[in-house]
């Protein structure tokens, strides 16, 4: 279990640096731009690396697997649910700046607040729906 939790960081922290690097390289100019891509390299130097120690060329070149978890299976779960929680904390935050007012919103938002509030309430009543039916 703990393999698998910090295989879930590792790959987390590298694809994190990935988007983080894009972004940085795509919005800034100069020197800053090259740090973006420096990230980027970082991030996929970072999950090579790791994917290599569970791969068969580790099984070629060092003898033996250093990471015996099936790496590619992990990811697709670590990023489902990634993208799960992050879906969930952005629809509530994005609620939450909306109520407390952090953030102007347009007219039509404001006319039409409690559409938005039912359309987000039924985003969420369908997504569980959904999460009942597949499991």
């Amino acid at each position: 279990m703990a393999i698998k939790f910090l295989s879930i960081i590792v790959f987390t922290f590298a694809l994190s640096l990935a988007v983080l690097g894009s972004v940085t390289w795509w919005l800034e100019n100069g020197r800053r731009k090259r740090f973006g891509a420096y990230m980027i390299l970082a991030g996929l130097l970072i999950a090579g690396g790791y994917a290599f120690l569970g791969s068969r060329f580790s099984i070629a070149l060092l003898g033996r697997l250093v990471i015996t978890v099936d790496l590619p299976r992990l990811m697709q779960t670590a990023l489902l649910y990634t993208l799960g929680v992050l879906g969930g904390i952005g629809l509530a935050a994005g609620l939450f700046l909306w109520v407390s007012n952090y953030f102007v919103e347009p007219m039509w938002l404001e006319r039409h607040g409690v559409i938005f509030l039912l359309m987000v309430l039924f985003v969420a009543l369908v997504i569980s729906i959904l999460a009942v039916q597949l499991s």
